[in-house]
């Protein structure tokens, strides 16, 4: 099932990708850059919070104003900078849940690769988190919603003492130092996630943070627009004697909060928690077949140093040598590699020019040698046939070009492009074997291997050691470098045929433009709709659709106590003999059970019974305080409301009881709280405005 998933799933990324290519080309796809794209928001939302700051008061009241006059009076600039720090979170959580996605159905989570998947998976939470703590700081009715609601859900768990969403039961009960405590929250986790970042890429050479300048241009603009025609904007202050009717729900990052009042707290939680753990351990389900690892051979290394500058998963190193002539010897971290063989073709040793009876490299993969590979191409140059012959040598990963052989010609696959050392091009061309020779593999900036194809772009450009050396070979109408996804094989076909001809004897040239590394080219309308298209999905699903957690006409109940119940027993008085047998700092005459009662609670509405809950006492002794929250809606009106508390379980009555009578306008809250001290019922119910 999780196989048929995961290649649907590839399939449907493989064909994504290959439309987006039409308008992006390889370089600037935003498939290709997710991880990049992730960063770059994190540093808009960076930038964007720390301006907000600036003007940001930490008080009930200012907390609003302060954002007002943002949106309202600074528009131009602080409304722009609240709004590009809403929408770019959105984006960041598309793009992370895209790459989460992405990455498992391109494999890419298994093996060597498992610790950056595993800790991946915390970030998820610490996103969530940063981001929901930002929706409080407004202090407007939805800031409002989203407190109660994740207390409510925070409640569930046995970790906290009082209910933490007694915090909320008045606008008395929340002060000034809520404001200053979750902006240090909205400051913190940020920091910690960051730091969770750079780990989780800390196994990753060369990890890229940025996006390309023209995929970042393009995205900061797009979202500009956004916060242009639809601005960040509060909703009424905060009030909590009323309920929200219809709330602006941003869907992106609160999903769940439905399902709270629909499945019930402790689902949301299971379903949340068993997920991460799943996802957690996912890389041990799809177990990567171990391949052997890549071996150093210290009478070919040099110690120049090259594999480990293109290593992508830096797992070489440099010890010392055996041979007092190098300074340094490769030595390959086996929990790291992962037998991709750009190594190899960083090696400048790794030549066909050798005149040995085997060829040997300063460093190979054993299940694929130098000698391996040369051995594939002289096996299979005696199928090659008539003029125009061709070469294709392609990655394993990229598009199936195995399928386009022809008489004049065949194909070898590489376990990456990266493996291919430059000099057994020149060798084809020189030796006379090929009249010309194609390059192929993932597309760019879509390595499966991270850097093979880029490596080996800039070997053939001459700008990356080892790069091509004979005249012929690096004459642009002989060598080609054409890269294709999976999805691509009939582009990939198209070129073939067009190289084949342009080495055909009457073949005359159209232009002397290079065609070596020709792109995909950029269509910047294209381009122009997919921004469109972003900016419209993330406008519409940051507030709509709406959700109605209470309907019209409804009004809410909030239940809180907290109160001790009655010792279970009787006390007694110790005798003389038995203080005489206790050392003399806990001699008390008197001596008391300590476990409490069970506290019943009761709630009536017009006489009938709206809810009921005998309350264990906490504590491991169960010495503790009971503690009850429950929020449910009745109709709205005029009605007779009855609460009583029973805290011995052994009294045949209840023996604290209030009734009033309380008129409820639709989405008024009314407040029933037991006060422990006067131990009275405490009732507060609000008309709405």
């Amino acid at each position: 099932m999780l196989t048929l998933l995961q290649s649907s799933l590839h399939y449907l990324f493989e064909r994504t990708e290959a439309a987006f290519n039409l308008f992006f080309d390889d370089d600037w796809n935003p498939f290709y850059q997710l991880g990049a794209l992730s960063f770059y928001f994190f540093w808009i939302l960076a930038g964007t919070g720390l301006y907000l700051f600036v003007f940001f008061e930490t008080s009930i009241d200012g907390a609003y104003s302060s954002l007002q006059y943002l949106t309202n009076e600074q528009w131009y600039l602080g409304g722009v900078m609240r709004s590009l720090h809403r929408y770019c979170s959105d984006a960041l959580a598309i793009t992370v849940t895209l790459h989460l996605i992405r990455e498992f159905a391109m494999g890419r989570f298994t093996g060597k690769r498992w610790f950056s998947w595993f800790t991946g998976i915390p970030l998820l939470w610490f996103m969530f988190a940063a981001a929901i703590g930002g929706y409080w700081l407004v202090w407007d009715q939805f800031a409002q919603y989203v407190a109660v609601a994740t207390m409510e859900w925070m409640d569930w768990l046995p970790a906290f003492g009082d209910p933490l969403a007694r915090n909320f039961l008045t606008n008395e009960a929340v002060s000034d130092r809520f404001f200053s405590l979750m902006v240090f929250l909205h400051f913190g986790i940020p920091l910690f996630m960051m730091v969770g970042m750079f780990v989780h890429i800390s196994r990753v050479s060369k990890a890229k943070s940025n996006p390309p300048k023209g995929l970042a241009i393009g995205t900061i603009a797009a979202f500009i627009v956004l916060s242009l025609i639809k601005p960040a904007i509060s909703a009424d202050p905060a009030d909590l004697s009323l309920t929200q009717l219809d709330i602006p729900v941003d869907w992106f990052f609160l999903s769940a909060y439905p399902f709270f009042d629909i499945l019930g707290h402790g689902a949301v939680w299971g379903i949340l928690v068993g997920l991460s753990t799943f996802l957690s351990f996912l890389p041990l389900i799809f177990r990567e077949k171990k391949k052997p690892v890549a071996v150093v051979d210290p009478d070919h290394c040099s110690g120049c140093g090259w594999c480990e500058l293109d290593c992508p998963y830096d797992a070489v190193v440099f010890g010392e040598h055996p041979n007092p002539k190098y300074e340094r010897l490769a030595v390959v971290l086996e929990d790291k590699c992962v037998s991709c063989g750009i190594c190899t073709g960083s090696c400048p040793t790794a030549t066909p020019f050798q005149r040995v009876d085997v060829l040997k490299s300063g460093i190979e993969i054993p299940d694929f040698t130098i000698e391996d590979f040369k051995g594939e191409i002289i096996a299979r140059l005696g199928k090659l046939e008539g003029e125009a012959r061709i070469i294709v040598l392609g990655c394993e990963k990229g598009a199936a070009y195995k399928t386009l052989e022809l008489d004049n010609v065949i194909t070898i696959s590489l376990p990456c492009i990266g493996f291919l050392p430059p000099s057994f091009v020149d060798y084809l061309i020189r030796k006379d074997h090929a009249d010309g020779v194609m390059v192929t593999g993932c597309c760019l900036d879509n390595c499966y291997n991270r850097s093979g194809n880029l490596w080996t772009a800039e070997r053939f450009k001459g700008e990356r050691s080892p790069h091509l050396r004979t005249v012929a070979a690096k004459d642009d109408n002989k060598v080609r470098v054409r890269w294709a996804g999976a999805m691509e094989l009939g582009a990939l076909k198209a070129e073939i045929i067009t190289f084949s001809q342009s080495l055909r004897s009457d073949y005359v040239p159209e232009n002397t433009t290079s065609e070596r590394f020709r792109s995909k080219g950029k269509n910047y309308y294209g381009q122009a709709l997919f921004y469109a298209a972003i900016i419209s999905f993330v406008g519409y699903f940051s507030t709509s659709p709406t959700y109605t957690r209470v309907a019209e006409g409804d009004a809410t109940v909030k239940l809180s106590m907290r109160h001790t119940g009655q010792i279970i027993g009787e006390c007694r008085i110790m005798s003389e003999e038995e203080l005489q047998r206790l050392p003399p700092n806990m001699r008390q005459a008197k001596v008391c059970p300590r476990e409490r009662s069970s506290i019943e609670f009761q709630f009536l509405v017009d006489g009938e019974e709206a809810y009921h809950k005998v309350v264990e006492p906490a504590g491991y002794k169960k010495d503790g305080r009971a503690k009850l929250y429950h929020r449910f809606t009745i109709k709205a009106g005029e009605h007779e409301i009855t609460a009583r508390l029973k805290d011995h379980r052994d009294l045949e009555d209840f023996n604290y009881q209030e009734t009033q009578m309380i008129d409820l306008p639709s989405r008024a809250v009314l407040v029933v709280d037991f006060d422990p001290d006067t131990k009275k019922f405490i009732i507060i119910g609000s008309r709405a405005q």
